[in-house]
């Protein structure tokens, strides 16, 4: 399976403000102070508020099977990317989320048409894998 992530976080965004009059409908919001349960023993507060929108998801494993609807994402909402950087959001990123299982290697390519995109949006990129077990 793959999956497409949105996040966008500041130290002095105000998620909640922004959200109220947003056009993006958000699968997680965390806010600056919120002690984050999961992978966090030190029981550290969160720095920042922000969100994270679902782009997309697929039963393709590859980052290719998200690549459209990515494009299609950052060349629908351009104004609004540039608002939010205005609003606080120092920290804008897109995830491309995979799942691995016996495969030995897998290659992804990004046009650089994507990348362009993703620099004159300052959006940084992650890629994340996780290793399914078969059976």
């Amino acid at each position: 399976m793959g999956v497409c992530l949105f996040a966008a976080s500041g130290l002095s965004f105000d998620v909640d403000r922004y959200l109220a009059s947003s056009p993006f409908k958000p699968a997680t919001v965390f806010r600056k102070g919120e002690t984050p349960p999961k992978e966090n023993p030190q029981r550290l507060a969160r720095p920042d508020s922000g969100f994270v929108v679902l782009v997309g998801q697929s039963e393709e494993p590859g980052v290719g099977s998200q690549l459209g609807p990515a494009t299609e994402f950052l060349a629908r909402h351009v104004k609004e990317l540039r608002r939010l950087r205005e609003l606080g959001a120092d920290n804008m990123l897109l995830e491309f989320g995979t799942q691995t299982g016996s495969q030995m290697q897998q290659s992804d390519y990004l046009p650089p048409e994507f990348i362009t995109a993703l620099a004159a949006l300052r959006l940084g990129l992650v890629f994340s894998s996780v290793l399914v077990p078969e059976g």
